[in-house]
């Protein structure tokens, strides 16, 4: 009759009041086990459970995991909270601990025919000389051949120089490049569309090689290039060099030396399976490596302003609008679609690069200061002009040498000119008639212009004349 009663009691407490069979033990001063038993031998299903506060927001989770599958906890929780979820970070971090969980990765062995596919990647060297450089790497996944070169910047121009000197190195390319989700090559990235930058599809349609770009945080999609660029750390580590050049001498010794060693997996050198390679041929005609900045503005100075850099443009510019053409050696400016000026490109931060022949229309307005400003100029063109005239004595020779190259300028591009400056300075030899001579050029010949002895002279100035002096035109 005891056991009657409980029994009653104990139904009672479970499917009215809902209580849980701890609850009713601590209730009814019986042993927890007493209940489970009992409940077990009547049959009484098990309280259904209370719906968790994240069930509401279960599929956000997972297709969050779905996209980015490295999610922590604490980035789902604060993502949970502008959809309203009110309940404790311990909640989300017990639900999204089977999302968390690491999952044995298994890899397959990519097999490559030959010419089938080539990997391409940048990756970065600190040095204190240098600064921060970019290697850029090209690896045949067939061979494991690889070629590679530094670059001042991993900018569009840099990324197809790198292409380009690497066609000409090898006469030929891979059918398919694969690459990482680079900025010069992919947009954007989705689970379901890649977007490609335009000019870069551009550049594979002229030389026939298909895109293949890496899925996102996926490394071992191009292990091809990531092993040298792995070896390529390890052999610059705490190597010096005298410059970039220096750099990519050594660079590419190693890179040599590394083509003759026997490969691991493929028992041959990549040297050997290089001639195995069936690469696509060369393409006839020019693919200039090339970035376009449009719509830049000159200022009331004269000036562009690219990479913090200032570059001077003809006078007659001033308030219009330009486009910048960035090439890996130079820069050109254009303003409605006409070459206005080419200067050689700076890599420097906040540098003045300057052509005096884009002042001297605003020269002539003002012809008082015109030589002293010729000097001036001249002499911040390039450091061999500064040392060329800073090594005359007299400031009448000064002014004459400086007016001569500035006009010699007009004849010669600045780089011929300044080779046969820095020639002149090399022996001791700072005079014009010497230049002239080295660019067999004639000495000036009678009747042309004297200069005074007194530079004063040359300060001319006058008061322009009203025109209401003159009779009107009909």
């Amino acid at each position: 009759m005891e056991n009657v009663s409980l029994e009653k009691q104990v139904l009672q407490l479970r499917e009215v009041e809902r209580l849980s069979m701890r609850q009713i033990a601590r209730q009814l001063g019986v042993c927890p086990k007493r209940i489970r038993r009992m409940l077990q031998e009547l049959s009484v299903p098990a309280l259904p459970k209370k719906p968790s506060i994240l069930e509401p927001y279960r599929h956000l989770i997972a297709a969050w995991y779905g996209d980015y599958p490295r999610l922590k906890a604490k980035q789902i929780y604060e993502r949970l909270i502008p959809y309203g979820y009110s309940g404790s970070y311990r909640r989300v971090a017990e639900l999204t601990e089977e999302y968390r969980r690491l999952k044995p990765e298994v890899y397959h062995p990519l097999i490559f025919l030959p010419g089938e596919e080539a990997q391409v990647d940048w990756f970065f060297f600190n040095h204190p000389r240098l600064g921060k450089v970019a290697g850029f790497l090209y690896v045949l996944a067939y061979s494991r051949y690889a070629w590679g070169k530094f670059y001042p910047k991993t900018t569009f121009e840099f990324f197809l120089a790198g292409h380009l000197e690497c066609f000409q190195h090898l006469k030929g390319l891979a059918r398919r490049h694969r690459y990482d989700n680079l900025r010069s090559v992919v947009l954007s990235h989705t689970k379901n569309r890649v977007e490609y930058n335009p000019q870069f599809l551009d550049f594979s349609r002229f030389f026939g090689f298909s895109i293949h770009a890496c899925n996102p945080y996926s490394g071992n999609e191009k292990g091809r290039v990531e092993r040298p660029i792995r070896d390529a750390r390890v052999f610059l580590y705490g190597q010096d060099f005298a410059d970039i050049n220096d750099l990519n001498d050594k660079f590419r010794g190693w890179l040599n030396k590394r083509s003759l060693q026997v490969h691991r997996s493929t028992g041959k050198t990549p040297l050997v399976l290089l001639s195995e390679e069936k690469l696509l041929g060369l393409p006839s005609g020019f693919y200039p490596p090339t970035r376009t900045i449009p719509a830049v503005g000159i200022s009331k100075t004269a000036l562009v302003e690219f990479e913090t850099n200032h570059y001077t443009v003809p006078s007659s510019c001033v308030g219009q609008i330009a486009q910048i053409i960035a090439w890996p050696e130079k820069i050109e400016i254009l303003v409605s679609s006409q070459k206005v000026a080419v200067h050689p490109r700076s890599f420097g931060k906040k540098q003045m690069i300057r052509n005096p022949l884009h002042a001297e229309k605003l020269l002539d307005r003002s012809g008082h200061f015109k030589y002293e400003r010729i000097l001036q100029l001249m002499k911040t063109m390039d450091p061999a002009f500064d040392h060329f005239l800073w090594a005359m004595k007299e400031e009448l020779e000064k002014l004459q040498a400086a007016y001569e190259l500035f006009q010699l300028l007009k004849i010669y591009s600045r780089t011929i000119l300044v080779s046969a400056v820095e020639e002149l300075n090399g022996i001791g030899s700072f005079k014009i008639k010497a230049l002239r001579s080295l660019l067999n050029l004639p000495s000036p010949k009678e009747g042309d212009p004297l200069w005074p002895a007194n530079l004063d002279l040359l300060k001319l100035s006058y008061e322009q004349r009203s025109l209401k002096d003159y009779d009107p035109v009909d």
